[in-house]
């Protein structure tokens, strides 16, 4: 699961707000999912061509207001 913290981090338009109620658990706080899509990282992988020439694709990125940070898990 990938989590940011706004939905302008996704790609342009793609945001779909959630239907239901689902939080994510972070210590003590309960924040609540807003939303979910894709994330395009521009040119931050090698590529065969040269160095930082491939973009990285996140699925399935959550949107969580309230983190400071943005944050890759791995469940």
């Amino acid at each position: 699961m990938h989590l940011v913290n706004s939905k302008e981090l996704l790609e342009l338009g793609s945001f779909i707000k959630v239907a239901y109620n689902k939080c994510v658990k972070a210590g003590s706080f309960s924040l609540p999912i807003l939303g979910y899509n894709k994330r395009v990282i521009k040119k931050v992988l090698n590529g065969v061509a040269s160095l930082n020439s491939e973009d990285l694709t996140l699925s399935d990125v959550i949107v969580v207001k309230g983190f400071y940070i943005n944050i890759v898990f791995k469940a």
